[in-house]
């Protein structure tokens, strides 16, 4: 009796590509809590006539792949996702020779990535290998209490030219575990400006997504060519938080640009560093709200919902940053 995948089996790596299409070995590993990269199976239906009730024949079309990773919000092991979706990274550092920070922005074009997907150790000892790799979203959500949703979480879209089955997977290490978790956080600037204190954010979800061409089929080829822009990226702030004063309420009518700013800290110091530890910062410096509510929903606690849409900030030079600060040393 064969032996079925087992989730529990599976991780992915990845590395960025020289050259949109061409694989190379990962030279990145990290854990998943799923994924999915699945064909998009374009088909040419036959339409001549020949005195039957079906068609004559069914003929390959047009050939992608698409999908999602979803993975845990990790302070070290995930710059790669990072650097991909927004389309550049700038390293700083070292500081106090261990510490670096990377800050990633919006850029004009978006690298492309070699993805190994061991999906259930199927077959044994290989993995499935998508080429031509661009991350068109992300979406980093999380919650604050008990369960699951109190991890930060990180769902990147992906969108690849090919995807081949039976390839050795480089022979890699995981980052080390330390999660984004929701107490953690020392700002949580939800538009306001209102005082710290005064403020109960109860659950918050920070998307970015970037509008690619996915029609560059083209005469000799049955996959894609590379996916381009084309159209302007969006990315958007959704909050709950307790009702407290309306000040949002105030905003949403003057249609108010402010900044938000979600800082996340982990309370150990970074090895060999006499103050720094990791951080994991998400901010906007250009912002309006596009939608806002506070319903009376019953007895207890009224919950304000709002949904702010970012834009270019010509301070930060991009609608949406993200800092990752730590102790990963990588090229980008």
């Amino acid at each position: 009796m064969p032996t079925p995948g087992l989730g529990h089996k599976s991780y992915v790596q990845i590395i960025k590509e020289a050259a949109y299409g061409t694989a190379l070995a990962a030279t990145a590993k990290f854990e998943c809590i799923s994924f999915d990269i699945a064909p998009i199976i374009g088909t040419i239906e036959d339409a001549s006539l020949y005195n039957q009730q079906s068609r004559r024949a069914l003929y390959q079309g047009g050939l992608l792949y698409r999908g999602t990773i979803v993975v845990r919000l990790n302070y070290e092991g995930l710059i790669r996702l990072f650097e991909g979706v927004f389309g550049s990274a700038v390293k700083s550092g070292p500081t106090e020779s261990v510490v670096y920070t990377y800050t990633c922005k919006e850029a004009a074009a978006l690298p492309s990535y070699t993805i190994e997907l061991i999906e259930g150790d199927i077959p044994a000892t290989k993995c499935q290998q998508v080429v031509g790799a661009k991350f068109t979203s992300i979406t980093v959500r999380g919650s604050a209490g008990q369960g699951n949703e109190g991890m930060l979480t990180a769902e990147i879209g992906v969108l690849a030219k090919d995807k081949v089955s039976n390839v050795t997977p480089a022979s890699l290490s995981f980052p080390a575990i330390f999660p984004v978790l929701f107490h953690q956080a020392i700002t949580a600037d939800e538009g306001s400006d209102s005082a710290a204190a005064d403020i109960r954010v109860r659950s918050f979800e920070v998307t970015l997504e970037n509008a690619l061409a996915e029609d560059r089929f083209y005469f000799t080829s049955v996959n894609i060519e590379e996916p381009v822009r084309d159209n302007f990226l969006e990315a958007r702030f959704r909050i709950e938080q307790e009702f407290v004063n309306i000040t949002l309420f105030n905003r949403a009518r003057a249609f108010t640009t402010a900044n938000l700013q979600f800082v996340f800290r982990h309370p150990d110091l970074i090895v060999g560093a006499s103050t720094l530890k990791r951080e994991f910062e998400l901010r906007s410096g250009s912002a309006v709200l596009e939608n806002y509510s506070n319903p009376v929903e019953g007895y207890g606690i009224i919950i304000a919902r709002s949904t702010w849409r970012a834009f270019y900030d010509p301070t930060d030079l991009s609608a949406l940053v993200a800092r990752l600060q730590n102790k990963e040393n990588i090229t980008v």
